[in-house]
């Protein structure tokens, strides 16, 4: 299987919480928010799901950092609930965008989206085939290198079918208690059936109050 080298970054509390009860997710500082943009400029693309398109409506570009180009956006949407006043569709015939959804998505919604410039791909019956989807992304888009920014049920998805490579965290000086985790699904029982990780790297942000941790996934092959 060849698929893109898959790298998740993201921001928690001490808790371990993306965002809130209410849906609060505005945790990185302003340093932080300039190595994500570095990230963004280091890969080919860029992919989320379906609640942090609607909630964030998040353009994901390179902005605070320079680059000569911008990576393609991608959209994991199973049931295709986006809205189609999002940035991201509204900017899709400047910056490529795709939007991975299944067969029993709305065919109307699908051609208003093909119709402002976004590419949308059918990739499984009920639920987005993510193994399948990231061949696509690699063969038909050139995505050799993909990051993913959340949220949580993406990130767990991801991480449950052993499609991660590396992850990035910063932990940052806060406690939400409740809300999304950083990897929020079913959960695995014991540290047997969790993935390995190995420490590449840590380090104090330059803010002085967030740590950051770079681990590898432990014999993550691409298959």
């Amino acid at each position: 299987m060849e698929r893109p080298w898959v790298r998740i970054v993201s921001a928690c509390t001490i808790d371990g919480r993306i965002a809130s009860k209410v849906g609060y997710s505005r945790l990185s500082c302003q340093y932080d928010l300039v190595r994500l943009h570095r990230h963004r400029a280091e890969c080919d693309g860029v992919m989320i799901g379906a609640n942090t398109a609607n909630i964030d409506d998040p353009m994901l570009t390179v902005r605070l950092v320079k680059t000569d180009r911008q990576p393609c956006r991608v959209v994991v949407d199973g049931k295709l609930r986006c809205r189609l006043d999002l940035r991201l569709f509204k900017t899709a015939r400047e910056i490529p965008t795709i939007v991975l959804t299944t067969e029993k998505a709305d065919h109307e919604k699908i051609e208003k989206l093909r119709d402002m410039g976004v590419i949308v791909e059918i990739v499984g019956e009920e639920y987005v085939d993510l193994r399948k989807a990231l061949e696509i992304l690699y063969r038909n888009y050139g995505i050799k290198k993909l990051l993913v920014e959340g949220g949580g049920k993406l990130n767990w998805n991801l991480i449950k079918n052993n499609l991660v490579d590396e992850i990035y965290i910063t932990i940052t000086p806060y406690i939400f208690g409740n809300g999304v985790s950083i990897f929020n699904g079913e959960g695995f029982e014991t540290t047997e059936q969790s993935p390995k990780l190995i420490l590449k790297d840590f380090k104090v942000c330059e803010c002085g109050n967030c740590i950051v941790l770079h681990y590898i996934v432990k014999k993550c092959s691409i298959e």
